[in-house]
């Protein structure tokens, strides 16, 4: 399975693509994309999730375990996925793609931002004159920054984004979910999934700036890069990921 590079020459995996296209919900359907994929699990006609086999051998990823871990007994598709994306191990996938400089603290952008730009910019030019308005242009040109906002990904994740391709079905549910489509194709039919299955899940959100299979330009993480709030875990002794964390259906 291929997955693609940053501009640091790292290797980015599927799930954490997903994570940086639409946050942990995301990531937790490319889990259980890269679980079907390898025939480590099977979705019946009614949407129960079942493991082939009991045990986590050949998961790749905690996610991956997370969600093995909860399979002593079927489990709802929908419930497997927003279980997972509540666990302790998703918080800790969070918390590594904050250190390994893919995402960063979101801010958002505030409307009078322009406002200390433009003082800013006066200030700069009357210092070439009043050297002591370096200071007030330093807190201005400051302020215009801080007030313009953030976008959670940064420039490293944005490039892990742009060159992922959905020609891998696993990535295509990272870059669409289930519930999307490539090439006017449903991502959920490229795992023989009925649609009565794939629609228990939230309905795509839908990004700006993506075309032709890649995602490019996406802001990303949707409004997941804040830590999950669920205090489930599948390795500690807590909650599994098929049966903790809320059991109703998601949204349509």
């Amino acid at each position: 399975m291929a997955t693609p590079a940053t501009e640091r020459g790292t290797r980015v995996p599927p799930e954490r693509i997903g994570y940086l296209a639409d946050g942990p919900g995301r990531a937790a359907e490319t889990a259980l994309a890269r679980l079907l994929d390898a025939g480590l699990v099977r979705v019946s006609r009614d949407g129960l999730v079942s493991a082939v086999h009991q045990g986590s051998y050949d998961t790749t990823t905690p996610v991956e375990v997370c969600i093995l871990t909860g399979l002593s007994r079927p489990v709802r598709f929908d419930a497997v996925v927003r279980n997972a994306a509540k666990s302790k191990e998703m918080r800790d996938l969070h918390d590594r793609l904050r250190a390994e400089g893919l995402t960063r603290r979101a801010r958002p952008r505030l409307g009078v931002w322009w406002i200390f730009l433009v003082i800013g910019g006066v200030l700069a030019l009357a210092s070439l004159t009043e050297p002591w308005l370096l200071i007030g242009t330093v807190g201005f040109l400051g302020s215009a920054w801080w007030t313009y906002g953030a976008k959670p990904l940064t420039r490293v994740g944005r490039a892990a984004l742009e060159d992922a391709s959905t020609s891998d079905r696993v990535i295509a549910v990272a870059l669409e979910g289930f519930r999307g489509k490539v090439s006017g194709r449903p991502v959920g039919d490229l795992f023989d999934l009925p649609q009565s299955v794939v629609k228990t899940l939230p309905r795509k959100r839908k990004r700006r700036g993506t075309g032709g299979g890649t995602a490019s330009g996406s802001a990303g993480c949707g409004s997941g890069c804040g830590s999950s709030s669920c205090g489930s875990s599948c390795s500690s002794g807590g909650s599994s990921c098929g049966g903790g964390c809320g059991g109703g259906g998601g949204g349509d």
